[in-house]
Protein backbone atom coordinates (compact mmCIF):
# COMPACT_ATOMS: atom_id res chain seq x y z
CA UNK A 1 0.00 0.00 0.00
CA UNK A 2 3.23 2.63 1.06
CA UNK A 3 4.75 1.69 -2.11
CA UNK A 4 1.12 2.24 -4.11
CA UNK A 5 0.87 6.19 -2.63
CA UNK A 6 4.41 6.88 -3.20
CA UNK A 7 4.09 5.75 -6.58
CA UNK A 8 0.96 7.82 -7.06
CA UNK A 9 2.78 10.53 -5.34
CA UNK A 10 5.61 11.04 -8.42
CA UNK A 11 2.95 10.16 -10.71
CA UNK A 12 1.23 13.39 -9.57
CA UNK A 13 4.52 14.72 -9.29
CA UNK A 14 4.85 14.53 -13.12
CA UNK A 15 1.97 15.40 -14.17
CA UNK A 16 1.44 18.61 -12.33
CA UNK A 17 4.75 19.58 -12.97
CA UNK A 18 4.38 19.00 -16.74
CA UNK A 19 1.02 19.93 -16.73
CA UNK A 20 2.45 23.74 -14.93
CA UNK A 21 5.34 24.16 -17.59
CA UNK A 22 3.80 23.02 -20.71
CA UNK A 23 -0.71 23.26 -20.09
CA UNK A 24 -0.71 19.16 -20.62
CA UNK A 25 -0.60 16.21 -18.05
CA UNK A 26 -3.50 14.57 -17.44
CA UNK A 27 -3.50 12.64 -20.52
CA UNK A 28 -0.44 12.86 -22.00
CA UNK A 29 1.53 12.05 -18.92
CA UNK A 30 -0.73 10.89 -16.67
CA UNK A 31 -2.67 8.22 -17.90
CA UNK A 32 0.62 6.55 -19.90
CA UNK A 33 2.13 6.96 -15.93
CA UNK A 34 -1.12 5.39 -14.75
CA UNK A 35 -1.01 2.45 -17.02
CA UNK A 36 2.86 1.50 -16.34
CA UNK A 37 3.90 2.80 -12.79
CA UNK A 38 0.36 2.40 -10.66
CA UNK A 39 -1.00 -0.73 -13.33
CA UNK A 40 -4.04 0.53 -13.04
CA UNK A 41 -6.87 -0.55 -16.27
CA UNK A 42 -7.36 1.51 -19.39
CA UNK A 43 -10.34 3.10 -18.21
CA UNK A 44 -9.45 3.37 -14.56
CA UNK A 45 -6.30 5.65 -16.18
CA UNK A 46 -8.50 7.82 -18.05
CA UNK A 47 -11.23 8.30 -15.18
CA UNK A 48 -8.34 8.81 -13.04
CA UNK A 49 -6.20 11.12 -14.51
CA UNK A 50 -9.31 12.95 -15.15
CA UNK A 51 -9.92 13.48 -11.18
CA UNK A 52 -6.59 14.31 -10.81
CA UNK A 53 -6.25 17.27 -13.34
CA UNK A 54 -8.93 19.57 -11.70
CA UNK A 55 -6.50 19.91 -8.81
CA UNK A 56 -3.50 20.25 -10.83
CA UNK A 57 -5.05 22.62 -13.16
CA UNK A 58 -6.61 24.96 -10.41
CA UNK A 59 -3.01 24.71 -8.39
CA UNK A 60 -1.86 25.53 -12.29
CA UNK A 61 -4.27 28.48 -13.42
CA UNK A 62 -3.84 29.92 -9.97
CA UNK A 63 -0.24 30.57 -10.12
CA UNK A 64 -0.51 32.03 -13.76
CA UNK A 65 -3.44 34.26 -12.21
CA UNK A 66 -0.79 35.52 -9.70
CA UNK A 67 1.38 36.43 -12.57
CA UNK A 68 -1.81 38.24 -14.73
CA UNK A 69 -1.46 35.73 -16.96
CA UNK A 70 -5.10 34.11 -17.39
CA UNK A 71 -7.44 35.77 -19.32
CA UNK A 72 -10.96 35.19 -16.93
CA UNK A 73 -13.45 35.83 -19.47
CA UNK A 74 -12.04 33.09 -21.94
CA UNK A 75 -11.41 30.76 -19.27
CA UNK A 76 -14.93 30.52 -17.70
CA UNK A 77 -16.20 30.33 -21.50
CA UNK A 78 -13.37 27.45 -22.16
CA UNK A 79 -14.21 25.17 -18.67
CA UNK A 80 -18.24 25.86 -19.62
CA UNK A 81 -17.68 24.03 -22.87
CA UNK A 82 -15.42 21.90 -21.58
CA UNK A 83 -17.86 20.55 -19.04
CA UNK A 84 -20.26 19.51 -21.53
CA UNK A 85 -17.75 18.24 -23.61
CA UNK A 86 -16.16 15.77 -20.62
CA UNK A 87 -19.60 15.10 -19.50
CA UNK A 88 -20.11 13.47 -23.20
CA UNK A 89 -16.65 12.22 -23.16
CA UNK A 90 -16.58 10.31 -20.28
CA UNK A 91 -19.72 8.33 -21.04
CA UNK A 92 -18.47 7.47 -24.51
CA UNK A 93 -15.34 6.36 -22.61
CA UNK A 94 -17.42 3.83 -20.51
CA UNK A 95 -19.09 2.15 -23.27
CA UNK A 96 -15.24 1.81 -25.76
CA UNK A 97 -13.40 -1.90 -25.20
CA UNK A 98 -10.30 -1.43 -23.93
CA UNK A 99 -8.94 -1.79 -27.37
CA UNK A 100 -10.74 0.79 -29.02
CA UNK A 101 -9.99 3.22 -26.01
CA UNK A 102 -5.99 2.49 -26.68
CA UNK A 103 -6.12 2.90 -30.08
CA UNK A 104 -8.56 6.12 -30.44
CA UNK A 105 -6.28 7.60 -27.29
CA UNK A 106 -3.09 6.64 -29.23
CA UNK A 107 -4.52 8.74 -32.61
CA UNK A 108 -5.30 11.21 -30.59
CA UNK A 109 -1.12 11.75 -29.36
CA UNK A 110 0.13 10.59 -32.85
CA UNK A 111 -2.06 13.49 -34.29
CA UNK A 112 -1.27 15.83 -31.55
CA UNK A 113 2.79 15.43 -32.03
CA UNK A 114 2.23 15.58 -35.57
CA UNK A 115 0.23 19.12 -35.33
CA UNK A 116 2.92 20.22 -32.78
CA UNK A 117 5.78 19.50 -35.35
CA UNK A 118 4.49 20.97 -38.24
Amino acid sequence: MRNRVVAALGVGLAGGLLSGFFGVGGGIVMVPLILWVLRADQHQAHATSLAAIFLIAASGAAGYAAAGEVDPGTGLALGAGAVVGAIVGARTMNRMSVPALQLAFAVALIVAGIRMVV
